[in-house]
């Protein structure tokens, strides 16, 4: 009878062992997949038709990742929308001359389909609107 217990006891013990292993896993796995579908930083999330030579540094200072639209201002089109993860930074080039509202999407877990987050999202726009310029001189051209 004692051994019978004993035996019983490794076998609970067993199976409760296989099934935390077991749970660790798909966890684990469940992690890397969405890792794996979490784009880069750069990644275009709306291809840009735009071929100016002013460029935007955007910095995401947050944890969560964000994709900044850059819109213009009188039509409030997508001119073209960039991935940045949390912590990360982006030199968005090509912009043409014009005033444009840049909008953020942030948050976690992106879905690629629906463009937007899953988790914790959120979205923002800037204050005041971006003048992108090019203003020529008589040895060089500056860029906005």
């Amino acid at each position: 009878m004692k051994n019978e217990m004993i035996n019983n006891r490794l076998l609970i013990s067993g199976l409760i062992s296989a099934i935390l292993a077991a749970l660790i896993f798909c966890l684990a796995a469940g992690s890397a997949l969405a890792e794996a579908d979490r784009p880069e930083s750069g990644t275009l999330i709306r291809e840009s038709d735009m071929a100016g030579r002013c460029q935007l540094d955007i910095i995401n200072n947050a944890s969560d990742d964000l994709v900044a639209y850059l819109c213009t201002m009188r039509e409030e089109t997508v001119r073209t929308a960039v991935f940045i993860r949390g912590g990360d930074a982006f030199n968005l080039t090509g912009g043409e001359d014009g005033s444009y509202y840049l909008y953020f999407q942030q948050g976690e877990s992106w879905n690629a389909s629906r463009e937007s987050f899953e988790v914790n999202a959120r979205s923002s726009r800037m204050r005041e609107p971006l003048l992108f310029q090019t203003i020529s001189t008589a040895d060089r051209i500056q860029y906005s």
